[in-house]
């Protein structure tokens, strides 16, 4: 009876430490994978090639995790952080400052998710036609901008440290990100406004009753990601050193992909900042492993659609179990 017992309690504790830690597992076990599969997948180049790759994208996940758990979107914060640093480029190419020219940059993505905050708080925009339509113009900026050509200039050899330079074996831009990603897990989790930003994201009406100001933390949010994507901009910028019109297209659906992909762990049904950075990781080392076995380079976009199937509905089955669905749908 005893050793039943034992039997049941490791039963008990093994589920207890797998449960909502389902993404964390499949990424160990990618990373096993693509390990065995290719001898140069875990070097310390790829691990900071990998790190490189996700600095970006993991900075405009945690900008969009933030207003998705107030229960709004943006579909233009990656052309916005294309947009953004071409202006950077410019400014560069004019022979303005670095120390003058990032701060500009932090600040346009701020007014960018100003404008969208105006759109979607203040004139009560649904989220998703006043981002499409922002991210319209965005686009339209960019080819006006670059005349539908990738932009070069002449640009100091200190604008590639933050985006190309390391400490170590860690690339400078993947310490800013993991600085912030800190702050804002902090935030979100262990301080009053990030209470605030669930209660809103829950029910903004019930929100709104027991004293919380859902526009002003609906608007917070919506500036803290445009922060992030100006900063996320300054890194593109530093990486590339070159403005292409396809902007920062490229970052758009894996980092939709994350959001979605997050809210299947640590709080599930709920978009969260924890989830969300796994989110970008598990796909990062996706795409980096399906290059090392020289899968086709479309294939990513694939994975990455059915990943979005998966977590919604994933998110909606245990919803449906509750009695409830997914907050952000």
């Amino acid at each position: 009876m005893e050793k039943m017992d034992n039997k049941k309690d490791f039963s008990a504790n093994l589920a207890k430490l797998i449960k909502n830690r389902e993404l964390l597992i499949i990424l160990i076990i990618l990373i096993v994978f693509f390990s065995v599969m290719s001898d140069t997948f875990f070097t310390t180049s790829n691990i900071t090639n990998i790190l490189l790759t996700t600095s970006i994208g993991g900075l405009l996940a945690l900008g969009l995790a933030l207003v998705m758990m107030c229960g709004d979107f943006d579909l233009s914060f990656a052309s916005a952080c294309g947009l953004i640093n071409i202006i950077i480029l410019i400014l560069i190419d004019k022979g303005l400052s670095l120390w003058i020219v990032f701060p500009l940059g932090i600040l346009a993505g701020v007014l960018w998710a100003g404008l969208n905050s105006l759109l979607i708080v203040k004139l009560g925009m649904h989220a998703f036609v006043a981002t499409i339509a922002t991210w319209t113009m965005c686009t339209g900026f960019i080819y006006w901008i670059s005349g539908g050509a990738t932009f070069y200039g002449d640009y100091p050899k200190s604008l590639t440290f933050i985006g190309r330079g390391t400490i170590g074996i860690f690339p400078v831009s993947s310490i800013i990100f993991a600085v912030f990603a800190v702050i804002t897990i902090l935030l979100t989790n262990y301080s009053k406004f990030g209470r605030h930003i669930y209660a809103v994201g829950d029910n903004s009406e019930a929100a709104e009753y027991v004293g919380i100001d859902s526009k002003k933390i609906r608007i917070i949010s919506f500036l803290l990601e445009g922060f992030f994507i100006g900063l996320a901009a300054v890194i593109l910028s530093s990486k590339l050193c070159s403005g292409p019109a396809t902007g920062g297209s490229g970052f758009q659906m894996p980092v939709i992909a994350s959001a979605f992909l997050g809210a299947t762990v640590f709080r599930p049904g709920l978009v969260n900042v924890g989830g969300s950075i796994l989110g970008v990781f598990l796909l990062s080392i996706i795409e980096n492993g399906l290059v090392m076995l020289n899968v086709r380079w479309y294939f990513k976009y694939i994975i990455q659609g059915l990943i979005i199937i998966g977590a919604i509905t994933s998110i909606s089955l245990r919803g449906k179990s509750k009695g409830e669905g997914p907050k952000f749908l």
